[in-house]
């Protein structure tokens, strides 16, 4: 673990509750050191870039811009400091894009204090952090399609496609576990997902509440 009291942070978030978390796990990394904080990027640009800056943490939807896009704007007011991305959304299109402008890394904002404590420490090392960085489980749903919800219009309850990806290798025989560490998401996450997935198809087990979604047509290969 990187430790230190000189370290420097700026956290890009435009939700008080956000930063006053994010300060309290860089502060676990950096008791002592200096966290700034900003609800956008014109008022992060506004920040004194000497001392030079150790981390960025960007929140990709802001008032003022994409976050992603950013990326390089604040490195050319801060030099080449890491960026560690967060979001609650993680959809493969928004992770490659962050990779491609030059992020350092990735977290979502619905991971748990250790995770993003892991986020912090790997970037702050320059080491990129990304969820695809992470294990995946060993019967490969990796190369599995995303499931697409196709009934969305029609019904109000239809699940998001976290949601359903949740389902669909949960209804394949993939353990909690294997789901948590591949969708990025805690076990407590998974399970919570499910329990409501199964209520709402009015299932006994999860299933049959994958054969409910299957019958209903929200997955398609």
């Amino acid at each position: 673990m990187v430790a230190s009291t000189s370290l420097r942070f700026l956290i890009v978030d435009d939700h008080a509750l956000f930063r006053m978390g994010m300060s309290m796990v860089a502060g676990g990394i950096a008791a002592g050191g200096e966290i700034l904080e900003a609800i956008c990027i014109e008022d992060a640009l506004q920040q004194p870039a000497s001392p030079p800056l150790d981390l960025i943490v960007l929140d990709v939807h802001l008032p003022d811009a994409d976050g992603v896009d950013a990326i390089g704007a604040l490195r050319q007011h801060f030099g080449p400091v890491p960026v560690l991305l967060v979001s609650s959304s993680d959809t493969p299109e928004l992770i490659v894009r962050a990779q491609e402008r030059g992020a350092t890394g990735y977290v979502s904002k619905l991971a748990q204090p250790a995770r993003l404590t892991e986020a912090l420490n790997a970037c702050l090392r320059g080491r990129p952090f990304f969820p695809s960085e992470m294990p995946l489980p060993a019967w490969g749903w990796a190369d599995a399609p995303t499931p697409t919800v196709l009934q969305a219009a029609e019904c109000a309850d239809a699940p998001n496609e976290r949601q359903l990806l949740i389902l669909r290798m949960a209804g394949e025989g993939a353990p909690n576990q294997a789901i948590a560490q591949h969708m990025f998401l805690s076990e407590e996450e998974v399970r919570a997902e499910l329990s409501w997935l199964t209520e709402m198809l009015d299932a006994r087990s999860r299933e049959q509440a994958y054969a409910q979604a299957v019958q209903r047509g929200w997955f398609v290969a």
